[in-house]
């Protein structure tokens, strides 16, 4: 999203293409929506073969990025299994239903916005978790986001003690201008 002027915004959306990709009509993007792809990641028809990591959008990314890889790494390597086709097709047509059915429009099939999917995903594969901080300094950065898109990101003070717990987390690492000169 880019100011125009004080009273026009352009919005932009990812928009999913894969011209490389040739599923003789198995994976389709229609409208933004990729499918059929069980829990985002993998078609059912392909799968374990065929993996997408990154689909989900509005989620907190890397890290849930990171369960989804490691989750196709454990299928590949027998280490989990997914459930059968008939399972998986039937999870994608009530996941499609209760978007459906909530007025989500397919294109934003795959706007999540939710934390807890991230831990459901976290279930599958055994991981933690997400921690609270991070779930909490998210929801900071919508709601701030919703009250000043522009300068959202520049204050943080109402989140100043979630962010001391967030610096001493095992999983925060943080350089200073000194790590980068030499």
């Amino acid at each position: 999203m880019r100011n125009i002027n004080k009273y026009n915004w352009e919005f932009c959306r990812y928009s999913y293409s894969f011209p490389f990709l040739d599923t003789k009509g198995i994976v389709v993007v229609d409208d933004d929506r990729v499918g059929p792809l069980y829990e985002h990641t993998f078609p059912p028809s392909l799968a374990p073969s065929l993996s997408f990591i990154g689909i989900p959008r509005k989620i907190i990314g890397f890290p849930f990025f990171e369960s989804q890889a490691k989750w196709i790494a454990q299928i590949l390597s027998g280490k989990r299994m997914l459930p059968s086709w008939d399972d998986m097709m039937q999870s994608i047509k009530e996941f499609y239903h209760s978007r459906d059915v909530a007025g989500i429009p397919r294109h934003n099939t795959h706007d999540i916005a939710n934390s807890e999917y991230c831990d459901k995903y976290a279930d599958y594969i055994g991981l933690p978790h997400l921690e609270e901080w991070r779930k909490e300094l998210c929801r900071s950065a919508l709601r701030n986001s919703e009250i000043n898109l522009e300068t959202y990101r520049d204050s943080y003070v109402e989140d100043e003690e979630m962010l001391q717990v967030a610096y001493n987390s095992p999983h925060f690492t943080q350089f200073g201008h000194e790590d980068f000169t030499s």
